[in-house]
C-alpha cells in the first residue's frame, strides 16, 4: 500500500517566506529607484539655484556698468570673445574658469540687436545659462535660464 505525504507546517511556512521576501525585494528595488531619481532632481534643483544666483550677480554687474559689457566683463572675470557678447565659464562646482576655458556650465550676456543703433536711453541684453554635457569630444548644451536684462545707459 502507498503511503500518502501529507504537507508539513514547516514546507507552508518556507512558501510564505518566499513570498514575504520576494515582495520585499520588488519593494526595495522600487524604493531604491525613487532614492536614484530624488538624487538626480536635487542636483538639477542645485544647479538651477546656482544659474540664478550667477545670473542675478552678472545682470547687476551689467547695470552697474550702464549696459557697457568691457566693464561687466571686469566686474564679472568674464572675457568679451567677440563684439557684443560677454561669456563666463564654470565648472561643475561653479567655480569661474578663465577666460576663453570650456567648462561645465557657461553664462553669456549678448546684446540685443533689435534696436538697429536707435537711442532708446537704456542697454538691452539677454542673458543665457547653459549647461554641457561631454561625451567625448561632442557637447551638448541644455538652457538652464534666459533672461532679457536692461541698463540705463552712462555717458561716457
Amino acid at each position: 500500500m502507498e503511503e500518502r505525504i501529507r504537507p508539513t507546517k514547516s514546507g507552508l511556512f518556507a512558501i510564505e517566506l518566499l513570498i514575504a521576501v520576494g515582495i520585499f525585494s520588488l519593494c526595495a528595488a522600487i524604493c531604491m529607484g525613487l532614492f536614484v531619481r530624488s538624487e538626480v532632481m536635487s542636483q538639477e534643483a542645485a544647479d538651477l539655484n546656482r544659474a540664478v544666483s550667477a545670473a542675478r550677480s552678472a545682470a547687476e554687474c551689467y547695470k552697474a556698468a550702464g549696459g557697457d559689457l568691457e566693464k561687466t566683463a571686469e566686474l564679472t572675470g568674464g572675457g568679451v570673445l567677440d563684439a557684443g557678447t560677454l561669456f563666463i565659464e564654470f565648472d561643475e562646482s561653479w567655480q569661474p574658469l578663465p577666460s576663453g576655458e570650456a567648462g561645465a556650465f557657461e553664462l553669456t550676456i549678448a546684446l540685443d540687436q533689435t534696436t538697429d543703433g536707435q537711442d532708446i536711453g537704456y542697454a538691452s541684453a539677454l542673458l543665457e545659462v547653459k549647461r554641457y554635457t561631454r561625451t567625448g569630444s561632442e557637447a551638448v548644451a541644455e538652457a538652464l535660464l534666459l533672461w532679457d536684462i536692461a541698463a540705463l545707459e552712462v555717458a561716457p
